[in-house]
């Protein structure tokens, strides 16, 4: 996930909490101010009509007014808190009060709307209590709750898209030119002789972070070199003596003077030197390959290289009592550099002819997208965790130095090429082409 989307995410987290909250309390504080400002009317509506009341005698008879929205009744003597007419002006003691909401039906809208109702008991100039009940409608203020809950989700849905858009495009801005960087570096080679530049930034940051990456591979790239000459110095130095001894030992065996002993011990060490000298280059090899020396790449077409590979090894086959087969079911062709290619297949066919039973064999599979080398040989399977290692081997062959799979390994992995092995009764190397 990139950074910019990671953030966004938590910010739009943050937004939709925030923005929620804050619009319910608002909505809350909205709807008690409108059903404070109906009380208001109602406790207001109380005080006349019961002046009016202890005015007209008269209206405590008339007490239905349904057009007026108010109706008056008597009720029992009970444990009523008498009022004078003093504090029926006074509208301050809210204790006698009940307010409410209901519905009740409207003929205009054949249905029923939503209401306050405010009840109270007052004591009436013949010394009786009644009960008021004055009723006001709440549609318009219905109306403008809904409205109003309307217009905050809007602006609830608009301002989390505005803030995530401005801040997206804020954000993209911000780390262009980190992005810039990583770009660059991610194209950046070391060997090639070019110095790695960050590009130019505002951010005090990320031109920190530019200045430390240009220094760190400016170290890398002086080691790299260090290491890269000296590879190949030590390469050189040993190839050599070891070329000279091998020879010298094969002029003195050309003696006739050497007993058999002597001949047989002769043997033996130039076996060995020849094993140093192939380990020697296996080793440079690995190098190379990690180091990314083989640049120069083209199109290599797996099915003829197979053949002419499989060509180089008919005689060690034939000479290990080992059949070779070829099943092409469709053309292989990988972008790579041909020399490495031509490793990666000698190493594994080699591999599965060295370590082959007499009269075993050997089958290569080549497919659109993968290439398949089945082997007979050891009827236990093999530790994959352990094959692909540097000097790992699985049999006690002397020729055998214990880096062929390493080395396919370091080539599968420069070219992101997935190799696996699998054991079904025959030794399986499988390798996946992207």
């Amino acid at each position: 996930m990139k950074l910019q989307v990671y953030t966004l995410r938590y910010l739009l987290i943050a937004l939709l909490g925030v923005i929620a909250l804050w619009a319910s309390l608002f909505y809350m504080v909205i709807l008690e101010e409108v059903y404070d400002n109906i009380d208001d009317g109602l406790k207001n509506s109380k005080l006349l009509i019961i002046r009016k009341a202890q005015k007209s005698p008269e209206l405590l008879t008339n007490h239905e007014s349904e057009i007026n929205q108010f109706t008056i009744k008597p009720v029992p003597m009970g444990r009523y808190i008498a009022r004078n007419n003093k504090d029926d002006d006074d509208d301050d003691d809210d204790n006698q009060n009940v307010i409410y909401n209901d519905h009740k039906y409207m003929e205009y809208d054949d249905d029923y709307e939503p209401v306050r109702v405010l009840k109270t008991v007052f004591m009436a100039s013949d010394g009786n209590p009644y009960e008021l009940t004055i009723t006001a409608s709440m549609v318009e203020e219905d109306e403008l709750m809904e409205d109003l809950m309307t217009a905050l989700i809007a602006l609830y849905i608009m301002l989390v898209v505005s803030i995530v858009i401005i801040n997206y495009f804020i954000l993209k801005k911000v780390w262009r030119s980190f992005y810039s960087l990583l770009d660059k570096l991610r194209h950046f080679k070391l060997g090639t002789g070019t110095a790695f530049t960050a590009p130019p930034s505002p951010i005090d940051e990320f031109k920190a972070l530019g200045k430390e990456l240009e220094a760190l591979l400016k170290r890398n790239e002086a080691t790299y070199t260090s290491q890269k000459q000296f590879i190949e110095n030590a390469s050189h130095e040993l190839q050599t003596p070891l070329a000279i001894s091998i020879n010298r030992l094969e002029l003195f065996a050309e003696n006739n003077t050497l007993t058999e002993e002597q001949m047989d011990a002769v043997g033996k060490i130039t076996d060995t030197l020849s094993r140093l000298v192939k380990l020697n280059k296996s080793l440079l090899m690995l190098s190379k390959i990690e180091n990314k020396q083989f640049p120069d790449e083209t199109v290599v077409d797996f099915n003829e290289l197979t053949a002419q590979v499989l060509s180089d090894f008919e005689d060690f086959a034939a000479f290990k009592s080992v059949s070779l087969q070829v099943v092409q079911n469709e053309p292989l062709l990988f972008t790579m550099n041909k020399g490495l290619a031509v490793t990666l297949l000698s190493n594994l066919i080699k591999n599965a002819i060295l370590h082959n039973r007499p009269d075993g064999t050997v089958t290569i599979g080549l497919s659109e997208k993968q290439l398949t080398i089945r082997n007979s040989g050891s009827d236990k399977p093999l530790d994959s965790d352990f094959i692909f290692n540097r000097f790992a081997r699985h049999s006690t062959n002397e020729n055998s130095t214990g880096l062929g799979l390493a080395i396919v390994k370091s080539i599968s992995s420069n070219y992101n090429l997935y190799i696996r092995y699998a054991f079904d009764g025959e030794h399986v190397f499988s390798i996946n082409f992207p």
